[in-house]
């Protein structure tokens, strides 16, 4: 049974990342968008028959009616998001219409990160000290051992991660968290504020994606997220596959798969973030029931091994499992990356140095922008979004390292004016 006219229903989809159309019109997939309600001019997304606008946050009822109502009149055969916050809204739907998808007692655990790391810990696997706090919690009389990482327990993004070397510095994460609870993610997280405070594991991150059949967890791609050490946590490259020994290869594997079937992902894609701490003991810090970057991950599988990480899960949503899905496609031997383009700064944005030169260069396939002249970005832990992302293919990861050089020294944000909070 193959993909070609089965309906699929997409919600709040990153416009800017035109993977998950773009596949979905190559097999023949008929597509209703469901998109934000300020969203304008999407026209340009390839594969999309209806364009249906809904106010999840603010309105999600609503949403959930509109969407219903939807499906009334043409019914889907699946529905997806790769957009986290949008994550349990989707689940609950796929629910109530009976479509594939997780439960979302699934996505409640892997968006909470509490809930996340109790389900690891409960599994046995490798889990950071951590500890969950009520937004107005008082933590002067509390001892910590530093360094410390402080986060929203329902962020996404690196939004107001933060780290803290000393008691001062932890007072001053946790008003700047509660800050970003209140102010930046309130609306997407219905007001759940709690934090938490977590041991600092020093040392390279990387991400792992899976997809499981029948909770069968099968890595698909290893790739290098870079060595931040905070105190805020900026994201800036991905390159798969990374350069890693075998036996180390082997043991994120198995940790992200242990970790992955703990958190009961045991169908479709998981994108999952882990640091191996100074003795190379790997640590998973987050899950995401999806495919990760809003579709950046189907790009580094697909352009680093040549499986279509896409088609795996629109088979998964469309309820057109295949057994098979992962030998159905030649491997091939390349490097991936994703260097993204750093803020460097704060202000409003006048405009972007080397972008222009960049686009022409043979290792770029794709230059996607997410901001234009005027953006307003604001100082970390505050996220106002990434400038953009710069996507490459290359011979060898050398050869990858040394462009990602070339392009810190001339892709640059230029602003006017600076913007204080």
């Amino acid at each position: 049974m193959g993909l070609k006219n089965k309906r699929l229903a997409i919600v709040v989809q990153n416009i800017h990342v035109p993977f998950i159309f773009e596949e979905a019109e190559a097999m023949g997939i008929n597509v209703t968008f469901f998109h934000h309600q300020k969203e304008v001019n999407l026209n340009h997304l390839k594969g999309v028959q209806k364009f249906i606008p809904i106010d999840l946050f603010h309105h999600p009822d609503k949403a959930v009616d509109i969407v219903k109502s939807e499906h009334e009149r043409n019914p889907f055969d699946g529905i997806m998001t790769f957009y986290e916050p949008a994550l349990e809204f989707v689940a609950r739907l796929a629910e109530e219409l009976r479509l594939p998808g997780l439960a979302t007692s699934v996505i409640e655990n892997c968006r909470n990160k509490n809930n996340m790391r109790g389900m690891l810990k409960k599994n046995g696997l490798n889990v950071p000290h951590f500890k969950e706090y009520e937004n107005e919690v008082d933590v002067t009389n509390f001892s910590f051992e530093y360094p410390v990482v402080v986060k929203p327990s329902n962020g996404f993004a690196s939004q107001g991660v933060t780290r803290a070397n000393t008691k001062k510095e932890l007072i001053e994460s946790i008003e700047k968290v509660r800050k970003v609870n209140t102010e930046d993610l309130g609306q997407f997280t219905g007001n759940k504020t709690s934090i938490v405070i977590e041991q600092f594991i020093d040392g390279p991150e990387f991400a792992i994606e899976t997809f499981s059949i029948q909770e069968e967890v099968r890595v698909l791609s290893i790739g290098y997220k870079g060595d931040c050490k905070g105190p805020f946590f900026e994201e800036s490259i991905y390159i798969a596959p990374a350069q890693l020994e075998e036996n180390v290869m082997e043991s994120i594997s198995q940790e992200a798969s242990k970790a992955v079937r703990a958190l009961g992902i045991v169908d479709g894609p998981a994108h999952v973030e882990l640091r191996l701490d100074s003795a190379g003991k790997p640590y998973v810090i987050e899950i995401g029931a999806r495919i990760g970057g809003s579709g950046i991950s189907h790009y580094i599988v697909k352009a680093s091994t040549g499986i279509n990480y896409m088609e795996l899960a629109f088979k998964y949503v469309l309820g057109v499992q295949d057994c098979d899905a992962y030998n159905n496609e030649k491997k091939i031997h390349k490097v991936a990356g994703n260097y993204i383009i750093p803020v460097q700064g704060h202000g409003i944005v006048e405009g972007f140095e080397g972008i222009d030169s960049v686009r022409a260069d043979m290792e770029v396939n794709r230059v996607l922008m997410f901001m234009a002249k005027g953006t307003e970005v604001l100082p970390y832990p505050h996220f106002s979004g990434y400038p953009g992302f710069i996507l490459t293919t290359h011979e060898s990861y050398s050869d990858c390292e040394r462009y990602y050089t070339y392009l810190d020294n001339n892709v640059k944000v230029i602003y006017r004016n600076e913007v204080n909070v």
